[in-house]
This record gives C-alpha cells, sequence and structure tokens, in this order.
C-alpha cells in the first residue's frame, strides 16, 4: 500500500503500509520501497504496529538503486531516516515550527524487524501513519539519529552489566526528542551530551527500560550540538540467561540505541563512532 493510501479516522493518514506473515517462532526483515507522487508535511506521526512489529526504521533513500515494492533483506540501516520506532512507541507530535518533508519523487524506505516468538503463524500489516501538517508553519525540517550501537558488542552474565557508546557530533545539530531501544535484557537507558570546553554535560534521557513500551519524550530544553562534542549513550542489562548475549539484527540477540529527533537531517541514519 502506498502514500496516502487511506485513513484511520483521526485525521492520520497513511504514508505506507505493508502485508507480512511469519512461521511461529520466525524472525524477518521485510524492506519496502514506495516512490513520493506528491510533497507530504508532517506534523505528527505515529507506527502502524500490530504484535509481530520489532521496530521499523523509515528513510529517505539518498540515490535509488533499487525498484519500488517489497524485498525481504538485512537491516539497511544506510539511508537519512526521518522516523524509528520499537515496541509501544507512541505518536510523536513535533514541536511548533518543527516537521517532517518528503518531496515528490523521493523514495521513502521502510525496514522492518518481525518476530513471531508464539506456536501459531502470524500475520499483519505495518506501516507508518502521518498527520499532515500546513507547510507555510515549517521552520525547521527534522530527522532521526540512532546513537548508540546494533553490532560488535556483548553483555557479559549477570545483573546491572552496562555497556556505553560514544558519538561524536558535528556543530549546529539541534535534538529535540529521544526514545530508547534495546531488547529483551534491556533494563536502564542513560544518554548525555557533553559539548566540550569546561561545560557540563546535558542529561538527554534517564529511564528505565521495558521492551514494550518504548516512548519517545520531548525533552525540557532543546539542545544544540557542538563540532566534536560527545553523545554518550549507557545501556544497562540483566543477564541471567548465563551465557553472554551478543548484540546483533535477532530479538534473542541484543541492541543499544537512543533514537533522537534532530534538525536539520543527517546524511547517516546510525551514529556509532
Amino acid at each position: 500500500m502506498g502514500p496516502d493510501a487511506g485513513s484511520s479516522g483521526d485525521g492520520f493518514v497513511t504514508l505506507l503500509s505493508t502485508p507480512w506473515s511469519l512461521d511461529p517462532g520466525s524472525e524477518q526483515y521485510d524492506c519496502y520501497r514506495v516512490t513520493m507522487q506528491q510533497d507530504v508535511w508532517i506534523k505528527s506521526i505515529k507506527p502502524i504496529a500490530p504484535v509481530g512489529t520489532h521496530h521499523s526504521v523509515l528513510m529517505l533513500v539518498t540515490n535509488p538503486t533499487e525498484p519500488d515494492g517489497l524485498t525481504q533483506c538485512s537491516s539497511l540501516l544506510t539511508d537519512p531516516a526521518i522516523y524509528a520506532s520499537g515496541v509501544g512507541t507512541n505518536e510523536l507530535d513535533f514541536p511548533d515550527g518543527i516537521g517532517l518533508h518528503i518531496k515528490a519523487g523521493q523514495q521513502l524506505f521502510l525496514n522492518l524487524h518481525l518476530f513471531n516468538a508464539s506456536d501459531s503463524p502470524l500475520t499483519g500489516t505495518s506501516g507508518i501513519e502521518y498527520l499532515p501538517a500546513d507547510p507555510t508553519t515549517i521552520v525547521h525540517e527534522a530527522g532521526t539519529v540512532l546513537a548508540g550501537r546494533a553490532t560488535d558488542a556483548t553483555v557479559p552474565v549477570g545483573l546491572n552489566q552496562s555497556l556505553q557508546f560514544t558519538c561524536t557530533t558535528p556543530a549546529n545539530v539541534t535534538m529535540f526528542a529521544v526514545a530508547p531501544h534495546m531488547h529483551l535484557y534491556g533494563i536502564h537507558l542513560n544518554a548525555t551530551y557533553n559539548p566540550g570546553s569546561d561545560a557540563a554535560p546535558t542529561t538527554v534521557l534517564d529511564t528505565d527500560y521495558q521492551f514494550d513500551n518504548q516512548q519517545f519524550r520531548m525533552m525540557p530544553q532543546q539542545l544544540t550540538t557542538t563540532a566534536g562534542g560527545k553523545y554518550v549513550v549507557t545501556c544497562t542489562y540483566d543477564n541471567e540467561s548465563g551465557n553472554p548475549i551478543d548484540f546483533g539484527e535477532s530479538t534473542t540477540q541484543e541492541m543499544c540505541f537512543a533514537m533522537t529527533y534532530v534538525y536539520p537531517p543527517q546524511e547517516e541514519a546510525i551514529c556509532i563512532k
């Protein structure tokens, strides 16, 4: 299903959506591409995420090389992201003057991670809905940065095991909303920003974590980055499995991300430096 193909009845319009099916105990990545036929301005956005939708990332393809349509794929988080959601992610209403802009002719790329933990087949339709904005009210166009790590880390055995990842920022990127993303062993996420010099770090997010409640929070004050500033994300886990847990794409592995809304949009979907 393509852009503007339907409405949920509350003013929200379907941006894009795709059906899927999963065998018992299985997981997969679905990649869905749609080329926009008209400009879209967005002031609120939310996921279409029935049971089985582990997470979704919506990207704008910089140089399209793949045709529109649905394929099974891997976690291809390579293009600039404009939205990301996990289990239980809420509707996000942008502050006044901030919104998303998708231009006619741009290709949308929805990366879906689907997971069926049950003993029965599972089907659903996942995607993104939005509330249209008046373009004359948008001063800043926004995007998403996933700050943290998806691979190349391991959670040791034991309680309160913390891993820390640091992103080095360019200047003049403004953060205004953030949500945590881990998998089943995560219990807490702390994110701070240190602009350098003698300034004290600012807490961006400090929250206990529940896998089924990955909510965006508006920051009390918007924060503008400096060149060489450090965005530090610390994830804490209770690993009582008896074995180390590697980071990776599977729901049974782990990740550590602060899903952060910023303006202007950034060229990379993930900050893992």
